[in-house]
């Protein structure tokens, strides 16, 4: 250490990340190239601190570069590199921007397909406290292997619904809790029969049928 804090001006070192103060975003490490001295509480260099805030720590054991002072009492890390221990992965090539976290989720960006990929091994949730808008120049597919509910003391669809069983591929069912009212237009049922407390519309038979003008009774 001497060495190196003798000279005039600031050193630059490589370092393996001891501890992590999350409060205050500070980080300790210890410096295999001389004699693995663990350093004071340094900074941890962030992209914005004042008015926007980010925060992004190391891990320890990881491989960080720092700047410390003639003495070796102060300083900042810089931020990690890669190393043999820690190699790049293969995110996708030069034009993807990846996050890789340790449980297995990826955020990538490719910018040459204009391709966003979030791939999450948890949950997600997403709140705001105005309007909410997403819209797709193309075919929007949202899909649950469990359920899916939409909730809002008012619900407005707009266009034309059709509907089929989860594969897609035949009938599904549909129950309402309530009364159904068309506004405008009919009810078709080409290939099917409507019942009404047992009562079947194409083939029920009325009581009292009389020829002539007389009324029938209701039907059975």
């Amino acid at each position: 250490m001497n060495q190196t804090f003798n000279e005039v001006g600031a050193t630059f070192a490589f370092g393996i990340i001891t501890a992590v103060d999350a409060a205050r975003g500070w980080a300790r490490a210890r410096l295999p190239e001389y004699d693995n001295l663990e350093t004071a509480w340094l900074p941890v260099l962030q992209s914005r601190t004042h008015q926007d805030k980010a925060l992004d720590l190391f891990d320890v054991g990881e491989q960080v570069a720092l700047i410390l002072d003639l003495r070796g009492e102060d300083g900042v890390i810089l931020g990690a590199i890669w190393s043999k221990a820690d190699a790049v992965p293969d995110a996708g090539g030069p034009d993807v921007d990846a996050r890789l976290y340790a449980d297995g989720t990826r955020v990538c960006y490719d910018r040459k397909a204009h391709k966003l990929t979030a791939d999450v091994r948890g949950d997600i949730e997403i709140r705001c406290s105005g309007q909410a808008r997403v819209t797709a120049d193309g075919p929007a597919h949202l899909e649950s292997q469990a359920a899916l509910t939409l909730a809002a003391p008012a619900i407005n669809l707009q266009g034309a619904i059709s509907m089929n069983n989860y594969s897609g591929s035949g009938p599904t069912t549909a129950a309402l809790t309530g009364s159904l009212t068309v506004q405008s237009g009919g009810i078709s049922v080409p290939d099917n029969d409507v019942t009404a407390k047992g009562i079947s519309l194409a083939e029920h038979r009325h009581t009292g049928v009389d020829t002539g003008g007389g009324e029938s009774g209701g039907p059975v």
